[in-house]
């Protein structure tokens, strides 16, 4: 799907940062560092990184990328993307290497903070039955105002003809329209993928900010897990908390030959696990390389920090700010436990290409 998705799960469930950081345009830059100072750097697996920069380079081929506030070059990204086919770059070290010699290391000055999302799997059907009974919709190009969330569950959208995929349960339907995207079983059997077709532009609004802010939900139990218990142990307040958030994500039912294909991010291209990173778009030109450092030990078994240079791929409406992140999970239930866990302080490093 274009997973502009990112929203990710746990930033659905609560937003800890304060509501002037997460609109900030613009922050300052550190002057250039020593990459070899930044905790976590060395030990990174670089050949990972550079391999899903190069997969990126070349998913969005043929394309020029807009420069964003950073004022990070398109053209100097790929330049560098074509050099880096002269080393081997599988090669840890020489990937390393290659990195530190084409970009300068800068600290983004700003409180950093990531969050998790991921792709969900879900049971659909193409009609409308008494068990699959609530819509998600395409995109309406022919309306002159979009609807806002309330609107479209007051039924604003009825009688367009634009459903295109019947689910079970408001749930589901909500936290799909958070990620972005869904692989669907289809009641035949059939796998087809969840793409994301567009938004209608309203302001969105953490819902689990919300319940926090009710008193129904501590701060410290806030997450995906705390939050779809609440709302199933509540049904007859779904859809008054559903309606705070008055963004609403438009979708396209992908052909079953691109089911199995890997999530597709707001650049365009295919995101990698753990290695895709969802920014602000209005700052971050998309292929950027940042390296983010985090507390967070939750994405593996590993219990390690979390020191990864990622690849800026991907956006979504809760992601403002400079050193705002929705790290990219994965698939299925495993990775949307994960990423429900991720709300972390973080630090953010922008790789500047060198002159």
């Amino acid at each position: 799907m274009t997973l502009t998705v990112a929203a990710g799960i746990s930033s659905a469930a609560t937003a800890t940062l304060g509501n002037d950081h997460r609109t900030m345009r613009s922050a300052k830059l550190s002057g250039p560092l020593d990459p070899n100072e930044i905790e976590g750097w060395a030990a990174d697996d670089h050949s990972a990184a550079l391999s899903a920069f190069v997969a990126h380079c070349e998913g969005s081929a043929g394309r020029t990328l807009p420069t964003k506030a950073f004022g990070i070059s398109d053209a100097k990204l790929r330049a560098i993307c074509a050099k880096s086919r002269k080393i081997n770059a599988n090669d840890r070290r020489e990937a390393k290497v290659f990195l530190e010699q084409h970009f300068t290391f800068r600290r983004v000055e700003d409180d950093g903070f990531v969050t998790g999302y991921y792709m969900p799997e879900l049971e659909g059907s193409l009609v409308r039955t008494d068990e699959y009974v609530v819509p998600l919709h395409g995109y309406p190009k022919n309306l002159k105002v979009m609807p806002t969330r309330g609107d479209v569950m007051d039924g604003a959208l009825d009688g367009m003809g634009l459903e295109v995929l019947w689910v079970k349960d408001p749930i589901d339907a909500f936290f799909t329209a958070v990620q972005g995207s869904a692989r669907v079983r289809l009641t035949n059997g059939e796998l087809r993928r969840l793409a994301f077709a567009g938004k209608s532009g309203h302001d969105y609004t953490a819902i689990g900010r919300v319940l926090i802010e009710r008193g129904e939900i501590t701060r410290e139990n806030m997450g995906m897990d705390a939050l779809r218990a609440w709302l199933s142990a509540n049904p007859s307040q779904q859809k008054d908390v559903f309606r705070h958030n008055k963004s609403y994500i438009f979708f396209e039912l992908q052909s079953p030959e691109n089911a199995e294909v890997a999530a597709i991010g707001g650049a365009g291209t295919a995101l990698t696990d753990l290695r895709s990173l969802a920014i602000d778009d209005d700052l971050h030109t998309y292929g950027s390389l940042i390296f983010v450092s985090s507390e967070l030990r939750t994405y593996d078994k590993s219990g390690d920090r979390f020191a990864k240079l990622m690849v800026a791929q991907d956006t979504g409406s809760a992601i403002k700010g400079p050193a705002r992140g929705d790290i990219y999970v994965g698939s299925g239930a495993e990775a949307g436990a994960i990423a429900g866990n991720i709300r972390h302080r973080a630090e953010f490093y922008l790789l500047v290409p060198k002159e």
